[in-house]
């Protein structure tokens, strides 16, 4: 704290801003480890019915994304399509730090983000989804455009039946 304030020159701040850039991109990188983690795990045990009833097994964690701005964000899925859709659900797919940058799977909410009054997305919504399914969808974000990451329960993700 002590070298934080006696060092309160521009170059300092520089440093300080670049380690908060970083921190979503570390934060999805120790996402994306964890879930391969899961995946090599239940590779390994795929031959013992034993193990895998057990315990179930999550190998993708979902979360959200939240602009500077306060709002998450969103993207579309299916776009073109009858089974097009809004999502502010994402699962890490590829992580480069360095770029700041990392390509996201989209995951679909069970109920729509959209208002229907006002055909805006609507974030009061999302405290309406109760699970939501991978797709083979993805979006490249550039990580330097916001300013938390909220990690969801695996439980969240059901899958397609």
């Amino acid at each position: 704290m002590k070298d934080f304030l006696e060092h309160d020159d521009e170059s300092h701040h520089h440093d300080k801003d670049k380690k908060c850039r970083n921190c979503i991109c570390e934060m999805l990188e120790d996402i994306r480890e964890a879930q391969e983690e899961v995946r090599n795990r239940t590779e390994d045990k795929c031959c013992s019915l034993n193990d895998m009833e057990q315990r179930p097994i999550h190998d993708t964690i979902p979360f959200l994304l939240q602009t500077p701005y306060g709002h998450p964000y969103f993207t579309w899925g299916k776009v073109g399509t009858e089974h097009c859709f809004v999502t502010v659900f994402f699962s890490v797919v590829k992580v480069d730090c360095e770029e700041n940058c990392a390509v996201l799977r989209l995951l679909k909410p069970n109920a729509s983000l959209i208002d229907p009054d006002t055909d805006s997305v609507e974030p009061a919504l999302i405290c309406n989804v109760d699970f939501v399914t991978k797709t083979n969808e993805c979006v490249l974000v550039d990580l330097s455009c916001f300013s938390a990451l909220k990690c969801l329960s695996p439980k969240f993700i059901k899958n397609k039946q």
